[in-house]
């Protein structure tokens, strides 16, 4: 088994929403970020991006499948 494999999805993101406090961005294409890996990557996932602090992102996505990704983004 590869260990070094990137399992995931590479995405297309379409912003879809601006509140007032967050932006919603909505999947337009997926795909498997490593071609030969057999990883489901539905279309139409929906990601809610706010500001955590002067500096951080807070990122949630509505899929089960978001085991392992960050959720936020912090500027170094």
């Amino acid at each position: 088994m590869d260990t070094n494999l990137e399992l995931g999805c590479t995405e297309t993101l379409r912003l879809q929403e601006i509140r007032k406090d967050s932006l919603v961005l909505k999947a337009v294409t997926s795909s498997p970020t490593e071609q030969s890996a057999e990883v489901p990557c539905p279309n139409g996932t929906t990601y809610v991006v706010t500001m955590t602090g002067r500096d951080t992102l807070g990122l949630r996505d509505d899929r089960a499948q978001s085991a392992g990704a960050p959720s936020t983004l912090t500027r170094r």
